[in-house]
């Protein structure tokens, strides 16, 4: 009896313990970025990895490897943004950065005025469906890493239209839907000098999205991989 008085005392003595202050859910995975370097119409696939409240993340940007490192914060994250050239002339550098994280979406931008707009959005979910939106292309020639904002239009009747810019060249494609899914396409693409250059292309379903051979003029093949992945797609 008197054992159980004591335990129901010592009980009623303990003070409540403090529940752990509320947190987003933990960065991983790849995040597609944009900064003043990147060429416009271009994303680069930067790597996120949070462990408790470090963020760590990394990209290449030739001539440059890039990494971050960050601690969470109320708001966001601060730490260092760090370039380290991948050739003998190219000297390293950084700075700190403060980003703040959009609950929204989870998309990290550069907070505060004077600064770079670095812009850190995370991938598109894969799909095989042909839907219109914001997509991804990468192709051989491109830099190891950087993708291509290409905008997937409807045409109708089975037929789709995709526009992209990059380093100063306009580039479009003419896609018919396959029976199997995927797309047969005919690009064209102009240069600065005005230099059009036009080929044939055939995009099959992939795990990440469609992926395929491309070739110039009449072939679908001999110049390269061209793939496609949903982005920013409804």
């Amino acid at each position: 009896m008197l054992a159980a008085t004591l335990a129901g005392a010592c009980r009623r003595a303990e003070a409540p313990r403090e529940s752990a202050p509320p947190r987003g859910p933990t960065l991983a995975g790849l995040y597609w970025g944009r900064w003043p370097e990147v060429p416009e119409g271009m994303r680069v696939a930067v790597w996120l990895h949070e462990d408790g409240a470090v963020l760590r993340g990394s990209w290449d940007l030739p001539p440059w490897h890039g990494e971050l490192a960050a601690v969470r914060g109320s708001s966001g994250y601060a730490g260092l943004w760090r370039e380290e050239g991948t050739i003998a002339i190219q000297q390293g550098r950084e700075r700190r950065v403060e980003l703040s994280l959009d609950a929204r979406d989870g998309t990290l931008r550069e907070a505060g005025p004077g600064h770079e707009a670095i812009e850190l959005r995370r991938a598109g979910r894969p799909t095989t469906e042909l839907r219109a939106g914001l997509w991804l292309g990468r192709w051989t020639g491109l830099p190891t890493g950087v993708a291509v904002e290409t905008l997937l239009t409807p045409l109708g009747e089975r037929r789709w239209r995709a526009t992209y810019r990059y380093q100063e060249r306009e580039g479009t494609f003419d896609g018919d839907a396959l029976p199997g899914g995927g797309l047969a396409i005919r690009w064209r693409e102009v240069s600065p000098r005005d230099a059009v250059a036009t080929g044939r292309g055939r995009l099959l379903p992939d795990a990440l999205g469609f992926r395929g051979t491309y070739g110039v003029d009449e072939r679908e093949s001999g110049t390269g991989l061209w793939t496609l992945e949903a982005w920013r797609v409804p």
